[in-house]
């Protein structure tokens, strides 16, 4: 056995990483399917050539579509206004499309960006002047808006994960191995769905509500050592684990007084030089100390351990239908992104992006449960 495990805390920085980084993604996807990648190629003509703003009013509206009949409904519609001339003749009218947040008549005032010298550039316009600015900028929204979505980003993201952060994840910083450790001898032969539930009589199961509140369902790894199978819970997805490890040796390790939540933080030693940071429940580590299988670990100061992390070689252990899916989703953000144009066909992009991994991943549970009823059926 070892006398010194390694830190665990690299491996949930990275899943944390992840849970922060997809509802980013899904976030983005949805922003920039309502809102204008980089407006149209004029406002880049107009930005170059150093466009001025200024209120022009409306001179004709043509193809109209708003979202409501009220005069307060926002509207999509090609504009009219006209431009000073240069040389003080005649006043050059200008056309564009504009996506107001209310319906607009002849003679209303528009915020109007175009080049005083050179009207023949066109215009671009809107009845804010900071969407006017925005589209000058290249910037897919205000920055009043993104602050909002911001917001909302952090309210469903970042409290989950704090909450995850401190009663979940397995992180640990590296320990050394004392005589107080337990160690039992196990082989992994496979995984299993564990449902940790609280014994009958005890308060957690004081009434069916209450019981079905304090039971989970844990992918666990199966340990078999000392006459009885362990569970044994970790970050690393169970399947990828069980098919890398079953039929492995080692040392399962823990510290009766190690404990976080419901479970006892445990380690899984190879006796090829790996470990996985995991846990076993409570209940289960209870039960096999009164059992008297377990040892005194006596370590080795000459052995040493890797943490075990298959996350570099995610590609080989991911089905194939979710790397489709990510790639997919990475497609749809790259065209949202670059297309400078706007229309119905951002809305079925980003749909397309945020549906394809959720594809992904439906295909793969699909799969697993075929492949388990081919196993049971043998």
């Amino acid at each position: 056995m070892p006398s010194r495990l390694s830190s665990a805390c690299w491996l949930s920085a990275r899943f944390a990483g992840a849970a922060v980084a997809v509802p980013a993604l899904l976030a983005l996807w949805v922003t920039l399917a309502a809102a204008d990648a980089r407006g149209t190629g004029t406002s880049s003509v107009l930005a170059q050539a150093d466009a001025v703003i200024e209120q022009r009013p409306i001179v004709k509206i043509e193809n109209e579509v708003a979202e409501g009949s009220s005069r307060f409904a926002a509207a999509t519609a090609d504009l009219t206004v006209l431009l000073p001339s240069p040389t003080g003749g005649r006043a050059v009218p200008a056309k564009f499309e504009a996506s107001t947040n209310r319906r607009q008549g002849v003679g209303s005032d528009l915020y109007v960006a175009y080049v005083p010298a050179h009207p023949e550039l066109g215009a671009i316009g809107d009845d804010q002047r900071e969407d006017v600015e925005r589209q000058l900028a290249g910037r897919a929204v205000q920055f009043g808006d993104a602050w909002v979505i911001g917001g909302f980003w952090a309210l469903a993201t970042v409290a989950p994960l704090v909450h995850w952060w401190r009663k979940e994840s397995l992180r640990r910083p590296a320990r050394t191995v004392g005589p107080e450790w337990k160690a039992l001898r196990v082989t992994v032969t496979g995984t299993v769905e564990h449902t940790d539930a609280p014994p009958h009589g005890s308060p957690e199961a004081a009434d069916e509500k209450k019981r079905r509140e304090n039971t989970r369902t844990l992918r666990c790894l199966v340990l078999e050592g000392g006459g009885r199978q362990v569970p044994f819970h970790s970050q690393m997805d169970a399947e990828a684990a069980g098919a890398a490890l079953t039929g492995a040796h080692g040392w399962l390790l823990w510290h009766p007084r190690q404990r976080r939540g419901r479970d006892v933080l445990a380690e899984l030693v190879g006796d090829d030089g790996w470990q996985l940071p995991g846990a076993v429940p409570v209940r289960v580590a209870e039960e096999i100390e009164e059992q008297g299988v377990m040892g005194a670990a006596q370590p080795d100061s000459e052995r040493r351990v890797h943490l075990l992390d298959l996350g570099a070689g995610w590609l080989v252990t991911a089905s194939a239908p979710v790397v489709v899916g990510f790639a997919v989703a990475l497609g749809c953000l790259t065209v949202l992104l670059l297309v400078p144009d706007s229309g119905a066909w951002r809305l079925w992009t980003a749909a397309a992006g945020v549906l394809a991994p959720l594809a992904g991943f439906a295909a793969q549970a699909v799969a697993r449960m075929d492949h388990g009823d081919g196993r049971a059926a043998g």
